[in-house]
């Protein structure tokens, strides 16, 4: 059986099934295709991020999505900053049941008319891009599917091609029945465990547990793998138990029996160096992996699934066959892609980073180690650091590093009568931005009060319209100006934000 589709999608994971909804709705066939043959899989990473709800909103998948069984407004029990515990509140934050989400997406992809074959196995893939051959093999039979484009969302794999961001790590995990719970511990711990998550440093790791959709409690170690070997070589249950009763949220538990085997993964954080291929993309885990404390990797993993659907639309999606056109939106998408990429790594490794510091017992060497300007670790790997990809995170990293916020001009101070000009300080730069849904190369203004270069506010370009600025102008002829192009509204908000940080100066 011969196929011919746009996009080919391997794996029907968060990122794939969000990348093949939202590439459906920009009116690409998409064909999924599923090595497991065991469905809905069990899965690991039951945090829900609040902006998980923005992404829903736009693959316009809530309905599909509310029958998930879920807890929502779980508070969290921390005792990280300090060795006295404390509760902090995560009320837009949900904790899922992974296995449902991930059936309840596929599902709906299978509704929306998307083709998903499970299980299958690729036997070879020959082809340049813009035209793979694919060949698969099925419980139907061998299959050939032709493909513009290739999209790897398969997961977490090994591989020369991959850079640590951080030390090694690892997760072991087992669930607990709730009876199992209350027949071992007092009643009162038992109900405040049932409505809390919790989080505890430890000397060798951190513990993290929580009361799951189907009323089990799943308890995790996260930890340097050589550290558990040293301690108690093949003995993981063991080493699991004695961290618990070595702590104080989780001693109570240490004897409880299991529900549930152990498990164990890799969960160093990486970046994939050959994430873009001519015609293939990585996505998901095959692209980056986070360190598990953020609980943000499926958030993370479906944001970035839009925003390589971008860079796709902005090479496939336009009719005009010119060489040199295609050229440019090739880099075009690539520089975004890439872009996306860093960042997402660079900024989650700042503030892995940073979380790691502030720890209670930061002093021993697994805190230290994942404290400082994190190193590539793998064993042969260093020449790595040399890659365009790993340049640009530590580039990224450094200025997250080196950026320090302003402090907010109060809006009483503003003298109408002086004159405004954008401050000397300031600078244009370059900006991969989205625009309809493809990437376009805008003018952007930096300066050191900024985070990052801006080319929007409020939905409106800042250039060419405030090319004006650069000299000395009255507010009621920048108010006047703006107003043509953005009415009068969005003109005082945007000369008020650009102000109120130090971008606009006001002249005496």
């Amino acid at each position: 059986m011969d196929n011919a589709v746009d996009i080919i999608i391997i794996g029907a994971g968060p990122a794939g099934l969000t990348a093949a909804l939202r590439l459906q709705q920009l009116g690409y066939r998409v064909q999924m295709l599923e090595r497991s043959a065991t469905w809905p899989r069990p899965q690991i990473g039951e945090a829900l991020t609040p902006g998980v709800k923005n992404i829903i909103d736009m693959l316009d998948a809530n309905e599909a999505l509310a029958a998930v069984p879920h807890l929502a407004g779980l508070s969290t029990r921390l005792r990280w900053r300090s060795a006295t515990p404390e509760i902090a509140g995560h009320g837009d934050a949900a904790v899922i049941n992974r296995a449902a989400f991930d059936a309840a997406l596929l599902q709906l992809a299978r509704q929306r008319g998307i083709s998903v074959c499970m299980p299958a196995r690729i036997e070879d893939i020959s082809g340049t891009a813009g035209n793979w051959q694919l060949h698969i093999s099925t419980p139907a039979g061998r299959q050939q599917i032709t493909a513009r484009f290739i999209l790897d969302a398969g997961g977490r794999s090994t591989g020369v091609q991959q850079y640590a961001c951080a030390p090694r790590l690892s997760a072991m995990w087992v669930e607990l029945e709730a009876d199992q719970i209350s027949n071992n511990i007092a009643h009162n711990i038992a109900n405040e465990m049932a409505n809390l998550t919790q989080v505890e440093a430890l000397e060798h790791g951190w513990l993290w547990g929580t009361r799951l959709p189907d009323l089990r409690y799943r308890v995790m170690l996260v930890n340097d793998p050589q550290t558990a070997h040293q301690k108690m070589p093949g003995q993981a249950e063991n080493w699991l138990r004695w961290n618990c009763a070595n702590s104080q949220l989780f001693k109570t538990i240490a004897q409880v029996p299991y529900a549930s085997r152990l498990q164990a993964c890799v969960a160093t954080p990486y970046l994939a160096l050959d994430s873009w291929q001519d015609g293939r993309l990585k996505l998901g885990d095959a692209a980056f992996a986070l360190d598990p404390i953020s609980s943000s990797g499926v958030e993370k993993a479906m944001r970035f699934s839009l925003q390589a659907v971008v860079a796709i639309h902005t090479l496939l999606g336009s009719t005009d066959s010119n060489r040199h056109d295609h050229h440019d939106r090739h880099e075009l998408a690539r520089h975004f892609f890439e872009q996306r990429l860093t960042e997402t790594c660079a900024r989650h490794q700042y503030w892995t980073q940073s979380y790691y510091a502030q720890a209670w017992c930061s002093e021993h060497p697994f805190w230290r180690s994942r404290a400082g300007i994190a190193a590539n670790c793998a064993d042969g790997a260093a020449a790595g650091d040399d890659h365009p990809l790993v340049r640009a995170m530590h580039e990224q990293s450094a200025q997250l590093r080196d950026y320090q916020p302003a402090e907010l001009k109060p809006l009483s101070t503003f003298n109408p009568c002086q004159p405004l000009r954008i401050h000397p300080a300031a600078s244009l730069a370059e900006s991969y931005c989205v625009v309809d849904d493809r990437v376009q190369k805008q003018l952007a203004l930096s300066h050191p009060n900024l985070e990052r270069p801006i080319s929007f506010l409020e939905n409106q370009a800042l250039f060419p319209h405030l090319n004006f600025l650069w000299q000395p102008q009255p507010l009621a002829q920048v108010l006047q100006k703006l107003e043509h192009s953005m009415g009068r509204q969005t003109s005082q908000k945007i000369t008020a934000w650009l102000w109120q940080r130090g971008v606009l100066e006001s002249l005496v």
